[in-house]
Formats: C-alpha cells, sequence, structure tokens
C-alpha cells in the first residue's frame, strides 16, 4: 500500500481529503502541525505529500514540502492554498512540486478526484514512486 502525509491546518479538510485519498487505496496520516508533519515524515515511506502552505505553526508548509523531497525524493507533492500569494506560489515552483490545488475551488469533491488522478497517473508515467 502507498502511503500519503496530508498536512492542513484546517482539520475538516483534512478527514474529507483522507476519505478520498483512502479510496484510491492510500494509506493517510493527517496533522495540523508543521512540527508533527516532519516528525511523520521520518516514520515511514512517504509516496504523496499534501501540504497547505499557510500552516498555523512555527514549521511552515514550504518547509514540510522540502522535507519530504529531501527524505522521500520520489515522492509526489501537491501543494494547497486558500491564500492567492504569488510569492509564495512561485517558491513551491521553484520547490518542484507535482501540483497546486487552490481552496476551496480544487477540494471539492468531483475537482478534487479529476485533480488528484490526473497528477497521479502523470507521475505513473513519469516513473515516479507511484
Amino acid at each position: 500500500m502507498l502511503n500519503a502525509i496530508l498536512v492542513d491546518d484546517e482539520e475538516d479538510i483534512c478527514d474529507f481529503l483522507k476519505d478520498h485519498l483512502e479510496a484510491l487505496d492510500f494509506s493517510v496520516v493527517t496533522t495540523v502541525s508543521g512540527e508533527l508533519a516532519l516528525k511523520m515524515i521520518d516514520q515511514k515511506e512517504i509516496h504523496l505529500a499534501l501540504v497547505d502552505l499557510r500552516l498555523l505553526t512555527a514549521v511552515t508548509g514550504l518547509d514540510v514540502i522540502r522535507c519530504v523531497q529531501q527524505k522521500w525524493p520520489k515522492a509526489v507533492v501537491i501543494a494547497m492554498s486558500g491564500y492567492v500569494d504569488i510569492g509564495l506560489r512561485q517558491e513551491t515552483g521553484k520547490a518542484g512540486v507535482h501540483g497546486y490545488f487552490v481552496k476551496p475551488d480544487d477540494v471539492q469533491p468531483s475537482v478534487f478526484k479529476e485533480k488528484i488522478k490526473m497528477i497521479l497517473e502523470e507521475n505513473k508515467k513519469k516513473k515516479f514512486v507511484l
């Protein structure tokens, strides 16, 4: 089974997205804390990471993304944000994320399913972990 980590400061979003990722046969861990996410990343291999960029903790979403990429370079990483911040979005592009979800639009059930399947399929073709 493939492992996913979902990091978002909104528990409702974590619960919702977890259900959808489990339906795609991922084993999913969630957290609202950047600090806890860093610990979870070290505990087992990560194949997919969905990370909110604006966490309400000292460890930012970008910090979490960089940690995933350093520890698990073949993982598929998707950034999420509910804020329009061109600079931050450019930073995620430079960090090499595989996708970017705008909340709340891209986390609606039909949109999320389609976008996540598309990103996973693209990365399967590129021979990432999936």
